[in-house]
């Protein structure tokens, strides 16, 4: 039926303004031109973004009969600022229409032009909006594929989505395997995602580079393709998936794992094993041992079958495999391997047994004693397995001409409950030849006190004997007032031009009553002890920091500096051993760092508080309770961390490396698990520290700063202003702890303790770094003590309730002095 246009117009626009009483009489509107004749596109394609479907239905019908060939570029033009439901709604109804010429048109609008107008950029974005809503045809899918290569960001993520939603084919999977080696995260997990639930081969090469990065919840998904594509796999399955044993996390490594084992090959799954093991260092080794573990019942036959392998290589990987399980049935084929002609596989072996602590072992492990090589893993093999049988045979061992075999036998022993073990260690302590042995046995009988043993009562005379050095003869001058100073107890020997010996007893300087020194005997005592380039670099710089070593008295931090009377120096004696954080009295819920994975720890506090000493503590910690490596920068090295359970690497900046910023760009290529810096000194190190925080590594580094808020201010004002939003973002994510302290005058004569503010970074504490609003943390600090934060003025009160300051110390520390009065005395605040 044909009416006027006039009248067309009219009932048109009625229906678009909503200018009908009822729905009859819009019913009657749309029939007129539902039926109409010269209907064109532009005026009714808006009916298609209608919620009405009353509406919507007939815009289809009035636009089938018109088959408008400018119906697509007048839908494109009604998307501009429409919300993406209502565009989605009208292209599925457009899609209906089967207009010829469609996607042709749609190629046109997204070609690229030599002169772009607005109108036309316009158009081409109405024309993607389009593209991501009609149904995919091969042609369709053909033109989203170069759209994907042609935009960025949101857009190509909504185009990848699309994509996603069509079954895989051949042509198509070379597109996904590219995309899953994209820069962008979400872009690579999309195509990974896609391969691993819709390929009917998942590309298993290109799994084991991507799994360690991907998302969680796309592990998943991969990890289930890669279950499926295990089953009837062969030995070049089982080599590409073990790499992924030893990166990422452990549920990573232990999922490859349970794929592999599912193979139903587990000899072959473990032959295989050892032999890319023999590859990885050992603190990555000990990361795929602990996936093993959990699949002990399925692999302890095949293990035993290796460990009797003729093939060399073979019976040297499996031995380290053996005591990962924990079961008395690889003992028998473990004692076998002690008799091995391969030094390393006895060593190994004698591992082995330690951690299985079984008994079978005790004779054949006493039998290792007598062996040069082998009797450092032989002692430390019996001190785990702590059988009252062996203690003859280590006691014989105190006598052994190595000062280190002494020691290690003396950490054998401590695990043993027998009286003699007291005694024998009291005769090291008084009797033995080098002083660090004795000082190692008062240690040890130390940690047997705290474990509640009666120990005789001359212990405490021992004690003091041992830690005596005794001058030999022919030492170097300046090493006899070295060994002087540690003898008092002193922590510092001043070297003064004008001055007798000085040295401090925790906060007082102790002059010697003796003849001050020239200019020229400070010169000669220093000139003694530096060699050729030490002596140049001082020549030309005027000063010089560095670490020095008098055999029988340990480690001294020294720093020599010229003034206007001549040559000066300043010695700090470093203790024997690493500190604890009990021994510094720092809180004990810091322990909780040793379980961190990544994240920046830092310890700040003036000049001389003692920050390379908590640093050290920190380090022994980890070194105590974890299996990792540990990389330290330091500017000297101080305290030399002994082997427990990390492999610890010490780099002296200006000795082994040029500077800090240097140190820690090459420790990211040296796979550290914690990286620990002697001082943040510039904005490049602090961003570098940040960088490895952020990639799965705990930091640990000092600052120079009189508190927590103010550490933070420090770091984020050392860079420029444009920087220090992200900086902000960086170290709201990554920060875990700041520890701020100072030294104080003890309660006992010239002694020292340190005070803790402790920040602990808590969701509450990210936002106010991340908002610039660090003046509120002390604020936060004050009411995050149920979540482990401290201020100065809690640690000062907890000192004096435990009489380990005074009240009137307190007093003079403390921030908000008010609070502390009531413990003082009137004459006291009448002077102040």
């Amino acid at each position: 039926m044909a009416i006027f246009e006039s009248d067309l117009k009219g009932a048109i626009k009625r229906v678009s303004e909503k200018q009908y009483a009822s729905n009859e009489e819009r019913d009657e509107l749309l029939t007129r031109i539902r039926t109409a004749d010269g209907v064109r596109a532009r005026d009714i394609i808006w009916m298609l973004f209608r919620p009405d479907r009353a509406i919507r239905d007939t815009g289809i019908d009035a636009l089938k009969r018109a088959r408008d060939p400018e119906s697509l570029d007048a839908f494109i033009v009604e998307t501009r600022g429409k919300p993406e439901a209502a565009v989605r709604a009208a292209a599925q109804a457009l899609g209906t229409l089967g207009l010829t010429g469609t996607e042709a048109r749609l190629g046109q609008l997204l070609a690229p032009q030599q002169k772009e107008t607005k109108e036309w950029r316009e158009m081409q974005q109405g024309a993607r909006r389009l593209a991501l809503e009609l149904p995919l045809t091969p042609t369709l899918q053909s033109l989203l594929w170069q759209l994907e290569g042609a935009t960025s960001g949101d857009e190509r993520l909504q185009i990848i989505a699309r994509l996603s939603t069509l079954p895989p084919d051949p042509a198509s999977l070379p597109r996904w395997s590219r995309l899953a080696a994209d820069p962008s995260d979400d872009v690579r997990n999309r195509a990974l995602e896609f391969l691993a639930q819709k390929a009917a081969q998942p590309p298993v090469e290109l799994f084991v580079e991507q799994l360690p990065a991907a998302g969680y919840a796309t592990q998943q998904l991969m990890i289930e393709a890669l279950t499926r594509a295990a089953k009837g796999a062969d030995e070049q399955f089982i080599d590409l998936l073990l790499p992924l044993v030893a990166s990422g996390e452990l549920s990573t490594g232990t999922a490859v794992m349970k794929i592999l084992i599912g193979i139903g090959q587990p000899k072959a799954v473990i032959r295989r094993y050892v032999l890319f093991a023999k590859s990885l260092a050992p603190f990555v080794r000990e990361r795929v041992l602990d996936a093993l573990r959990a699949f002990g019942a399925d692999l302890i036959d095949p293990v035993i079958e290796l460990l009797n392998d003729p093939d060399h290589d073979i019976r040297s990987a499996a031995v380290s495999v053996a005591s990962t399980f924990e079961d008395a049935r690889v003992v028998p084929a473990t004692i076998n391997l002690l008799r091995e002609g391969d030094w390393w596989i006895r060593i190994a072996a004698a591992d082995a047994l330690g951690k299985l602590r079984d008994p079978r072992a005790i004779e054949p492990l006493v039998g290792l004693l007598g062996d040069p090589d082998l009797k450092w893993s032989a002692i430390e093999a019996l001190g785990r397995i702590g059988d009252n049988r062996a203690l003859n045979a280590l006691g014989r061992m105190l006598a052994d001409p190595l000062p280190d075999v002494r020691i290690e036998t003396m950490q054998a022993l401590k695990r043993f409950d027998h009286p003699q073990v007291t005694e024998a260690l009291m005769r090291v302590a008084s009797s033995d030849s080098e002083r660090v042995v004795r000082a190692r046995a008062v240690d040890i009988l130390d940690e047997l006190a705290k474990k509640n043993q009666q120990l005789p009562e001359q212990v405490d005379a021992i004690r003091s004997a041992a830690m005596t050095i005794n001058t030999a003869g022919g030492e170097k001058r300046l090493d006899k007032l070295l060994i002087a100073t540690r003898n008092q107890g002193a922590s510092d020997f001043h070297l003064a031009v004008g001055q007798p010996p000085i040295v401090r007893m925790a906060t007082d300087l102790l002059r010697a009553k003796a003849e001050p020194f020239t200019a020229e005997q400070t010169e000669s005592l220093i000139r003694e002890i530096l060699s050729e380039a030490q002596w140049e670099t001082l020549g030309k710089a005027h000063q010089l920091d560095f670490c020095y070593y008098v055999p029988q008295a340990g480690r001294y931090r020294g720093n020599i500096f010229r003034d206007h009377h001549g040559y000066n120096a300043v010695f700090r004696v470093i203790p024997e051993k690493p500190p604890t954080i009990s021994d510094l009295g720092l809180p004990g819920q810091l322990a909780e760092i040793a379980d961190y994975h990544q994240g920046l720890v830092l310890i700040c506090g003036p000049s001389g508080s003692g920050k390379s000493t908590t640093l050290a503590a920190l380090v022994n910690l980890i070194n105590e309770t974890r299996n990792d490596h540990v990389l330290t920068m330091e500017d000297p090295v101080e305290f030399v961390h002994p082997f427990k359970n990390c492999l610890i690497n010490q780099r002296e900046v200006g000795k082994d490396t040029g500077s800090f910023a240097r140190a820690l760009r090459a420790a990211l290529r040296e796979d550290p698990d914690v990286i620990v810096i002697g001082e943040l000194r510039d904005n490049e190190s602090v961003s570098l520290a940040l960088t490895a925080a952020e990639t799965g590594h705990i930091v640990l580094g000092t600052i120079n700063a009189t508190g927590a808020a103010k550490a933070i201010d420090r770091v984020i004002s050392s860079f420029p202003v444009d920087e220090q939003p992200q900086i902000r973002a960086s170290l709201s994510e990554s920060l875990k702890f700041v520890i701020a302290q100072r030294l104080l005058a003890a309660k006992q004569a010239r002694k020292q303790v340190a005070a803790f503010e402790i920040l602990k970074v808590t969701s509450n504490i990210s936002n106010l770094i991340r908002d610039e609003k660090t003046y509120q943390i002390h604020s936060a600090m004050q009411i995050g003590r149920s979540q482990g934060m401290q201020t100065f003025d809690d640690a000062l009160r907890d000192l004096v309730k435990r009489e380990r300051i005074t009240a009137e110390t307190a007093y003079m520390a403390s921030i908000k002095k008010e609070d502390f009065e009531a413990m003082l005395s009137p004459e006291f605040l009448a002077k102040t």
